[in-house]
């Protein structure tokens, strides 16, 4: 028996399936002829894959085209993948429509011009590191190189890891990897990232990016004293997000991939290589530095100031007052769901700066479309949200948007939260 099936079936039933639309596939097979390569099917082995399968493909999956990949459901090991709901894709899949001319061009993959900015960040980055091997780097250019970790993180990683940079899945990877360069995970981020996060937004006990230590983002956190102060501290955590952010990236990577996961073997060992940069950057660091102190601190701004650059602006965009965070998408309508758990804020320069991610209800609707777009199709966004009374909010300034989050912080510190829900309706 092949090694593949071998290890797929057991005694309970076939293990290695995705499953979308209710429909089992094999997980393999899919792999095997996926045009944006197998990564990410292997990723979604032992999952429901229908919510990022359509909001990554703005369609429908077709599955007469490939029912000699599925497997019976009764071959199917019991259990292996929990009940769940498909939201409603139809006014989402309307607007894809309205959208895709404006995408056209390049079927919403980057022009070739934006590989000249990814080449200057990268190069920004790769270059201060090989200055930092020689001597001593000054606190400054460490700063200038953390805020360049950011925009390579934003501009870069971003769009690659989430397919959007070319239809060739190795242009995606190659440029994905920048993630782990700069000392987090591409494998890390894609998984809880892509498939938690973008199609569970803002959703109570599914949404990880809601379970912040420190932080009472969701109204089942239980209430402390402490949290009355949150619109206050939360920049001292964001100060902290990016060297916490490295290290538990690597303990996460060195614990191994769990057993749905065992496919993506030869991506994870490439993963926990990469882990060994950010020890090498402090290693560095002492050999030049004068001080234990000068040899530490440079190490924890390198991650400090452009980890709570992209805090800060993560927090923002789905922490604001009237944002929703209550109940599931289960069974709702996709679109509203996606809508009214984010916000966007500023306009084309903003954009160009921060990858796109100013657009977060675009992004949040159409992932694998490359940032540039985001601009152009924010208008008919806001119009058809607007013909059919899906809340879509729009701060015309930054600090707007940030008064809006330290209000927002401020009422589920102090567990008024019921209070504005009620309000709202």
């Amino acid at each position: 028996m092949p090694e593949s099936t071998a290890h797929r079936t057991t005694h309970a039933g076939v293990a290695d399936v995705m499953r979308i639309d209710g429909v089992y596939y094999d997980t393999l097979k899919l792999a095997a002829i996926h045009p944006g390569g197998p990564m990410m099917i292997k990723m979604a082995n032992g999952t429901d894959a229908t919510r990022i399968f359509v909001s990554y493909h703005r369609r429908r999956f077709p599955h007469a085209k490939y029912k000699h990949l599925q497997v019976a459901p009764a071959d199917v090991q019991s259990g292996l993948i929990a009940d769940e709901v498909p939201p409603n894709f139809d006014l989402y899949l309307e607007l894809c429509e309205k959208v895709r001319p404006i995408i056209s061009p390049t079927n919403g993959f980057a022009p070739w011009y934006y590989f000249i900015k990814a080449a200057v960040w990268s190069l920004i980055v790769l270059a201060l590191d090989l200055y930092a091997v020689f001597t001593w780097r000054p606190l400054y250019l460490t700063v200038l190189q953390s805020l360049a970790m950011a925009m390579l993180g934003l501009n870069v990683q971003h769009d690659a890891n989430h397919g959007a940079l070319s239809v060739n899945p190795v242009i995606n990877r190659v440029f994905g990897l920048t993630q782990d360069l700069l000392g987090g995970s591409s494998i890390s981020w894609i998984i809880h990232h892509d498939f938690i996060h973008h199609i569970y937004t803002n959703e109570p006990h599914r949404d990880l990016d809601l379970d912040i230590p420190l932080l009472r983002l969701h109204r089942f956190v239980p209430k402390r004293y402490y949290y009355a102060l949150q619109q206050v501290y939360f920049l001292v955590l964001e100060a902290v997000f990016g060297p916490i952010h490295v290290l538990s990236n690597a303990l996460f990577l060195w614990s191994g991939p769990e057993k749905r996961l065992r496919f993506l073997r030869g991506e994870w060992k490439l993963s926990c290589l990469m882990t060994l940069i950010p020890p090498l950057r402090l290693a560095f660091s002492f050999l030049h530095a004068s001080t234990v102190w000068d040899a530490f601190m440079g190490f924890f701004v390198q991650y400090a100031v452009g980890g709570m650059y992209l805090a800060f602006f993560f927090l923002i965009s789905h922490n604001f007052t009237g944002v929703r965070k209550e109940g599931s998408s289960d069974g709702a309508c996709f679109l509203r769901a996606q809508v009214e758990t984010s916000s966007s804020v500023g306009g084309w320069w903003l954009g160009q700066i921060n990858g796109g991610l100013n657009y977060q209800i675009e992004h949040h609707l159409f992932p694998r479309v490359h940032h540039g777009y985001y601009y152009y199709i924010a208008p008919t966004v806001r119009n058809f949200c607007a013909e059919r009374g899906i809340s879509y909010v729009q701060f015309n300034t930054l600090w707007e948007n940030v008064l809006s989050t330290v209000n927002h912080l401020s009422a589920y510190g102090h567990g008024a939260e019921r209070e504005i829900a009620v309000g709202k309706e």
